[in-house]
């Protein structure tokens, strides 16, 4: 920076000096801008290679990237214009521009047909939501990714999108799907783990904590223990607390209260260092419960109101910590402590608020296991308690009523709409399929076509065939080639249907396929462990949110909801 000085005020000497710097601003003003005229002419192979190998001094790689970016705009090159703020995003180490960098190459890629692109800056949106606690969004963003990553073979990007869906599902409650989802990046990054090291740990990082959700303690601490070597084999020394966290966890669940303590405090100790506040916030709920167990209900007490601590600084917290909110207040009840007692009611509604806007599937867990209603009814009694002692703000009152009053009408329309789903599913599940009746009922109707009877006898008849030998799950089916294949033209067929079906050609197929999917699920164990995806296959959709929203226009509820309580309709019926 160049500044201005009176020249009256100073001698000769001063004036030379300042000429001096004025003439060496100059020469470096006029090198940098000589540099990027330079750059101009060089080729986008030679800046990308410039941008990779400066990448640990982010002064110089900025530089080449900045020549890349201004480049790319004279070229009026989409591509590569994404691919600028792409490399812009991994260079700046401030959020906020990082985030600006990002949404703009997600502005200019979005309409791009890529390999890369939009995957990848749909992948580098979800990771900034996510990291800013916005899981819902986070996973909207995860599932474009994955689509665009299939949809032109990009690998990479499908499997750390399917990696990132996995993590988010085991924070929401799919513990199952969320086994199935990490097990199969494991497969991959295992392959990759000498060129990714950090990328593979960390898979195996969630694989841990997903087999723990899932009680499956012997396969976690088989994890644990290869993730722990695999550490420091990669010179990751870092990973090591991560992998020690999940075993203290492990360990308290296997009852093993010394073991959790010991790993649990070496945890804490690693990440108060590194300020990791979510883990830390996991590490200081499980010691507090492990404490607990070994009879220290001071020093218990002290690290539940750690996790509050945290959640009070980052605004974040697990499903799973919701209950070191019940563990306070149950303390502070004992001990007949009204005022921290109400302290933590109000914060356990608030950590209720912040669950149910971030996690979908999470407000039936939580009313199973502290029921809103008697919460609600507690509150109400200690407020009554302490007016008699003081004067509590009116303020106070309104916002905790106003916040109970929206968890209660929350509360009412989820289980409403479960009622309901429960209602489509025992409809479902108890009708029998009645197509030759209908059938029948149609045909002695006759209704007038300008179409010769005896054509339409035969394509009434081969259309019974047709739905008898499951035509209909031929995933490229039109209404053009059946009628080809029926030796008849498409006009007359769509109108037969239509007249005779109620309903279009894609209505009707759509819908013998919806029911040919529920007799399997109802009769074939193996199909109904398919995946979605694979059962959509196999019945002829051609992706997964076809068949889904089929499903659910025909059936009111969706695929997975049915077979998760069909499963449990069938091992009830087998208990019986």
């Amino acid at each position: 920076m160049l500044f201005y000085y009176g020249l009256t005020k100073v001698n000769a000497a001063k004036h030379l000096y300042f000429i001096l710097i004025l003439l060496l601003n100059s020469i470096s003003i006029f090198a940098f801008q000589s540099d990027n005229d330079s750059l101009r002419t060089k080729k986008y192979e030679y800046l990308t290679d410039k941008v990779f190998q400066n990448a640990k001094d982010s002064s110089i790689a900025i530089i080449y990237a900045r020549s890349y970016l201004n480049k790319a705009k004279e070229d009026n090159d989409t591509l590569k214009i994404a691919n600028g703020f792409y490399y812009f995003s991994g260079i700046i180490k401030d959020k906020e521009l990082t985030e600006k960098y990002v949404d703009s190459m997600l502005l200019y890629s979005k309409n791009l047909k890529n390999k890369t692109f939009p995957a990848l800056a749909y992948f580098y949106k979800a990771k900034i939501e996510y990291n800013k606690g916005n899981y819902k969004k986070a996973l909207e963003l995860y599932l474009k990714t994955n689509k665009k990553a299939e949809e032109f073979e990009n690998t990479h990007i499908f499997y750390a999108s399917k990696k990132s869906i996995g993590i988010i599902k085991s924070r929401i409650g799919e513990h199952e799907t969320s086994l199935y989802e990490l097990k199969e990046c494991y497969q991959y990054y295992s392959k990759l783990k000498s060129e990714k090291p950090r990328t593979y740990l960390s898979t195996l990082f969630a694989l841990s904590d997903v087999y723990h959700l899932n009680n499956k303690l012997d396969s976690a601490s088989k994890i644990n223990r290869m993730g722990y070597k695999e550490s420091v084999f990669f010179e990751q020394n870092d990973f090591r607390y991560y992998f020690t966290l999940n075993e203290g966890i492990n360990l308290f669940s296997k009852k093993d209260f010394i073991g959790a303590q010991d790993s649990l405090s070496v945890a804490i100790k690693e990440f108060n260092s590194n300020n990791d506040k979510a883990n830390l916030s996991m590490a200081y709920f499980y010691l507090g419960k492990t404490l607990a167990a070994l009879g220290d209900e001071k020093k218990s007490i002290e690290s539940h109101i750690k996790v509050d601590e945290i959640f009070r600084e980052t605004y974040e917290i697990m499903p799973n910590n919701r209950e070191n909110y019940e563990i306070l207040i149950n303390h502070y009840k004992k001990q007949d402590d009204k005022d921290n007692q109400l302290k933590y009611i109000q914060q356990l509604l608030k950590v209720d608020s912040v669950l149910n806007t971030n996690y979908k599937y999470l407000i039936k867990t939580i009313i199973k296991e502290y029921d809103t209603p008697k919460l609600l009814s507690e509150k109400q009694k200690i407020i009554t308690s302490l007016e008699d002692k003081k004067q509590v703000s009116n303020t106070t009152i309104l916002i905790l009523l106003g916040v109970s009053i929206l968890l209660l009408i929350l509360w009412l329309i989820n289980r409403n709409k479960q009622r309901q789903y429960k209602k489509r599913f025992e409809d479902l599940y108890n009708k029998q399929t009645s197509q030759k009746k209908e059938q029948q009922l149609l045909e002695k109707e006759k209704p007038s076509l300008s179409i010769p009877q005896e054509i339409i006898k035969d394509i009434l008849s081969k259309l019974t065939v047709f739905e008898n030998e499951l035509g209909f799950i031929q995933s490229n089916l039109t209404v053009h080639n059946l009628a080809k294949e029926f030796g008849t033209n498409s006009k007359y067929l769509s109108k037969i249907i239509n007249t005779y079906k109620k309903k279009s050609f894609n209505y009707y197929i759509n819908d013998l396929r919806i029911e040919q999917s529920i007799i399997r699920l109802k009769t074939d164990s193996k199909f109904r462990n398919y995946t979605i995806r694979a059962i959509a296959k196999e019945i002829g959709f051609k992706t997964t949110d076809t068949f889904s929203k089929a499903f659910y226009r025909k059936n009111g509820i969706y695929p997975s909801y049915f077979i998760k309580e069909l499963e449990k309709q069938l091992e009830t019926e087998e208990i019986k």
